[in-house]
């Protein structure tokens, strides 16, 4: 039986390059997953809580620091191109940083305010645009790795930021240094960074100004990110990070912290496998698509491995969440486990959605997940309405507004699939 495993996965090229990916993050997720018992031990619910809205700040930013050119990368059939929309994004992304920074240093103490943080904690809004601007230069090298087929490279530079992150995060622990998870993010990001630009290096890519010929044919070209998808993946992004804003904000730093651990176990499928294969769908996808060949075949394995993970979640959290969380973790947090069992469901929707909605990309219908993208922003948004509920009827508010918006999701793509297949 494994036998015949491995040799399916051999002569399955998408199988086997996302084998690589999840692979690689597996190791790397592990890394942080490993060391949660011990940093939730050591720091308190409210410093994961404010951790978490950092986090969310910057995924949120992420999305238009470039404009959402770096998704275009994989398309233009020559590397030279392609080349120079890895610069042109680069460069967007250092100015709206550079403008991110002198935003947060004007109206400092009116984000404090709106975001409901101590002003202790004000010392994480001026890491806002370095975090930002490092994750996205990771980005856009992830996805000129994604179309060298450098499926390895990207494996390792998970693993690097994962093992920066995690040392840097356990030393400063130890050290009981304030903001400790914050700075071991960072640190972890710029190993990232730095390393996915070696491997880009070695993968062909050139490093070099961008000329203004070039930068506004391929802009122009292009157009169709920014102006269709770039509103869109914003609030779509927006729907997924805002919650826990919204609980630090109407309710405390502490159920924001217990609500961060529940999302960060329930993430699991999502970091390990989600990622890895919504980028080999995307680039068997676009190949195929360019090449106009048919699609369905290559993806089908992915399909089944998706849903069998998210069964297998559901289950494993419906009968075990408080024993698990409270072993693990500690007694402190039995809320994480009990609102995991509301959360679940939306989550595992979430890891399905997630590993296919690279689709809409590769078969140039951005246009569908935008429209998709508005309509979850518009449900997402109705949240504050429900402030005035106890924090657990809140939750179950959240959790039927994400499984209409997945489930949503999930028809659209079967749409997608038997129109272009």
């Amino acid at each position: 039986m494994v036998k015949r495993v491995l040799t399916y996965i051999q002569r399955t090229e998408i199988v086997q390059n996302a084998s690589v990916l999840v692979g690689g993050t597996l190791i790397a997720q592990s890394l942080p997953i490993l060391l949660q018992p011990f940093l939730r031990r050591y720091f308190d619910p409210s410093d994961f809580g404010y951790y978490s809205i950092y986090l969310s700040i910057i995924g949120i930013l992420m999305v238009i620091s470039s404009l959402r050119y770096e998704q275009a990368i994989v398309l233009p059939k020559s590397d030279s191109d392609s080349n120079k929309l890895v610069n042109l994004s680069l460069s967007i992304s250092l100015i709206f940083s550079v403008i991110v920074f002198f935003v947060v240093a004007l109206f400092h103490a009116s984000f404090l305010q709106i975001l409901n943080l101590p002003h202790e904690k004000g010392f994480m809004l001026y890491l806002v645009p370095l975090g930002t601007l490092l994750l996205s230069i990771f980005q856009v090298y992830n996805y000129w790795l994604i179309r060298k087929k450098n499926f390895r490279s990207i494996s390792v530079n998970k693993i690097t930021r994962r093992a920066v992150e995690g040392t840097t995060q356990s030393t400063l622990a130890f050290s009981k240094v304030s903001g400790g998870l914050i700075f071991g993010d960072i640190a972890g990001q710029l190993a990232n960074a730095i390393v996915s630009f070696f491997q880009s290096l070695k993968s062909g890519y050139r490093l070099m100004p961008v000329k203004y010929d070039d930068a506004k044919r391929l802009a122009k070209e292009y157009i169709i990110f920014p102006k269709v998808n770039l509103l869109p993946a914003l609030m779509s992004t927006i729907c997924y990070m805002m919650p826990v804003i919204f609980i630090n904000k109407y309710y405390t730093a502490e159920q924001a912290g217990y609500f961060d651990l529940a999302k960060l176990i329930l993430s699991v499928p999502l970091a390990l496998v989600a990622n890895s294969f919504s980028s080999v769908v995307l680039n068997k996808t676009a190949e195929c698509y360019r090449n106009q060949k048919p699609f369905l075949g290559e993806i089908k394995p992915l399909i089944w491995i998706v849903l069998s993970i998210s069964v297998f979640e559901v289950l494993v959290i419906v009968l075990w969440s408080e024993s698990l969380f409270t072993f693990v973790f500690g007694e402190k947090w039995l809320v994480s486990g009990e609102i995991s069992k509301l959360l679940v469901l939306p989550f595992a929707l979430n890891f399905i959605t997630s590993s296919f909605t690279s689709l809409f990309v590769a078969l140039n219908k951005i246009t569908w997940q935008s429209i998709w993208q508005v309509f979850y922003f518009i449900i997402i948004s109705l949240l504050p309405l429900f402030a005035w509920l106890s924090f657990n009827n809140f939750i179950i508010v959240y959790t039927l507004i994400e499984v209409a918006a997945n489930i949503t999701m999930i028809v659209l793509l079967i749409h997608l699939v038997n129109k272009t297949k």
